[in-house]
């Protein structure tokens, strides 16, 4: 089987509807994503050490050596676009931004999609209460967060601070010559024409229709948590998938446990106030950066 190098990162943010992108643009046939995972992790420079309840299925998934990452590249049939979908490379800008660059030069195609940051930060936290592994209010858990950092639990707990997108996103402009910058609201407004200009950045075949139909890792509190946890035993999902036909089991996951099987709950109007606070200031210098109207993030 063939290996490849990336020619394209989509480095982040989290939550920012990067799942379900990654399962779209894995049906285009000019592109090859890992079928291995959805995220690469190599460029992070992650250290395998996290503490957080849970972490331990991300530090089992970051390849410790340049010829692991390759390998998840296994299968690749010469597309003319080869991905790597990695939001922790817009938190870990300043590690992976050197790795990129000595591994893939400078020229490699960077998309970065942006959500609301207070949005981004709860849904976060949400995920992670979907999961059991938050068990703190959402304004706890802000309180708790440079405690978490200190503890080294895993960097996509820092609900708040991940969401400082400014030095980010002008770090990667400052040092790639192929930038792109995305708005998280394009996306879940029409999802078909940020997939058209996604390809169009990508330089491949934009008429390509992709199945939207599902939408992926959706945060939100499961109606029922049987059924979840089902869907998250990976050893028995994958016996269900060799003995059930795919079109079955994407019924059966948009049926018991998709997005329509999620409660979503109300960010407190208290913790909503203070993140617009946090906010202010780095949003303010996004917004001149992008030559962007952000204001919309601020509505209560």
């Amino acid at each position: 089987m063939k290996t490849c190098t990336p020619n394209f990162l989509l480095v982040g943010a989290s939550k920012s509807g990067t799942s379900s992108i990654y399962h779209y643009l894995r049906q285009h046939p000019q592109i090859f994503l890992s079928p291995f995972q959805k995220e690469g992790r190599f460029f992070s420079g992650m250290e395998a050490c996290f503490q957080g309840p849970g972490d331990d299925h991300i530090q089992r998934s970051i390849p410790a050596h340049w010829e692991d990452y390759l390998r998840l590249f296994l299968g690749y049939q010469g597309e003319a676009i080869v991905g790597d979908i990695s939001p922790e490379y817009l938190y870990h800008y300043e590690k992976a931004i050197p790795r990129i660059q000595k591994h893939l030069g400078e020229d490699v195609k960077i998309a970065i999609i942006l959500r609301n940051p207070i949005e981004r930060a709860y849904s976060q936290y949400l995920h992670y209460v979907r999961d059991e592994r938050e068990t703190l209010n959402f304004s706890e858990a802000l309180e708790a967060e440079d405690q978490r950092q200190v503890e080294k639990w895993l960097w996509s707990w820092a609900y708040a601070r991940s969401g400082l997108y400014y030095n980010q996103v002008k770090a990667y402009k400052d040092h790639f010559k192929n930038v792109r910058i995305f708005l998280y609201d394009s996306f879940k407004q029409n999802p078909e024409n940020f997939l058209k200009s996604l390809c169009i950045f990508l330089k491949i075949d934009s008429t390509f229709e992709f199945d939207i139909s599902y939408k992926y890792n959706v945060s939100g509190i499961p109606k029922n948590k049987l059924l979840y946890r089902v869907e998250r035993n990976r050893s028995l999902v994958h016996i269900l998938k060799v003995l059930i036909p795919t079109p079955i089991i994407n019924w059966m996951k948009y049926t018991w446990t998709g997005e329509k099987r999620k409660i979503k709950k109300t960010m407190p109007l208290e913790a909503k106030t203070k993140l617009i606070e946090f906010y202010k200031t780095d949003v303010q210098k996004l917004q001149i950066l992008l030559n962007e109207d952000l204001s919309h993030w601020f509505r209560i």
